[in-house]
Formats: C-alpha cells, structure tokens, sequence
C-alpha cells in the first residue's frame, strides 16, 4: 500500500484539504485590527497549533479507530465524503460565517488553528492516511511538508489578498476545490470496494 502514497502526493493533498488560501480572507478578518507584525505573530502560532493537532490525530486517531471498532471501508467511505463537501465549499466559495470576523479578543486555538486549518475533514484524511500506510514518518514527513506551504501562505495572506484580490482568490480556490473533488471520488470508489469486498468475505 505505501508505494501508491508519495510523501510529495500526500502533502498536496493536506494542503488541498488545509485551504489556506481559501481560509486565508477569515483569518485575516479576524486579525485586521493587529499590526502587521503581531499578524504574524498570530498566524505562525495557530500554524503550529494546527501543525501539532495534525500530528496528534496521526499518532493517536487509530487508538480511537480501533477502540470504536471502525472498519477501513467505513473510514475510506467517510473520508472521501467529507473531502468531497469540503471541496464543494471551496468550488462554491461559500463565504465564512460572519460573527467569525466580529471577535473582539485575540484569536487562540479557536477559530483558525480549528476548524479553518485542522478541521474535521483534514483530521479524518490524516486518520485515514496513518491507517493505510504503514509509515509513520513517511505521512509526518508529509504533513510537515504541507505545513510548511500552509504557513507560508498563511504569513503572505495580508499581501496575497491585495495582489490576487477577491476574484482571483476565489478562482484559485475554485481551482484547488476541483483537484480534491477528483481525489475525493477515488476515495469513495475505494471505501465502496472495500465495503463490497468485506461483505463477499
């Protein structure tokens, strides 16, 4: 199983997940009224958090799995169903909800580390990735690597937004939505298939 998983592949599709260009106009909204240097402050810290909880779910999300006596086809089914809705978001470019961008403290942990970065669906992903290849350092290695993405874009947001502008953000996460899409159908061709073949056994 682990030759199909590139460490290369396997960082692009957490930082699909991630959508931090998508994420990029709430987490801004929601530190506007910091200076720049504080911005970055903020936006390196919730970088880490959600890089820490990533790396949480891959070492103990199959602790849960196991003890919930989960099967593979029904982690494979659920993970592609949540990527496909987090991909419909990001094709549609549903807006965030507004009292998001009303917070009056300091963001911490809550929202942008999660659920904009580390959210249910990239935690499922993560479970479900940790679960079929047996190479812990392969998939850290690639969250670490998507990470290092995410953070970069996360540092530029304030710049990306006013080079992009909203047009152009939008198209490039429509673009990002319709890659996962893709990688979202495959996996729920295989949840099916492992669901067919458990029940023919």
């Amino acid at each position: 199983m682990d030759s199909s998983y590139s460490v290369l592949s396997t960082a692009l599709t957490f930082f699909l997940v991630t959508n931090p260009i998508g994420n990029s106009p709430a987490i801004v909204a929601l530190i506007k009224d910091y200076d720049l240097s504080r911005q970055k402050k903020i936006m390196l810290r919730e970088a880490f958090i959600s890089l820490a909880l990533a790396l949480f779910f891959q070492y103990f999300g199959e602790f849960f799995l196991t003890h919930l006596h989960v099967q593979d086809y029904a982690v494979t089914l659920c993970g592609g169903i949540l990527l496909f809705l987090v991909a419909l978001n990001m094709i549609f470019a549903l807006s965030q909800p507004a009292e998001m961008a009303t917070m009056k403290q300091e963001p911490f942990i809550v929202p942008i580390a999660t659920p904009l970065l580390s959210g249910p669906g990239l935690l499922t992903i993560i479970m479900l990735y940790a679960r079929e290849v047996d190479n812990n350092l392969k998939i850290s290695a690639a969250i670490l690597l998507a990470w290092v993405g995410v953070t970069l874009v996360l540092v530029v947001a304030p710049y990306l937004q006013k080079i992009l502008g909203k047009r152009g953000l939008i198209a490039l996460e429509q673009l990002m939505g319709m890659i996962l899409s893709m990688i979202a159908m495959e996996m729920i061709v295989k949840g099916f298939t492992l669901f067919f073949h458990a029940m023919n056994s």
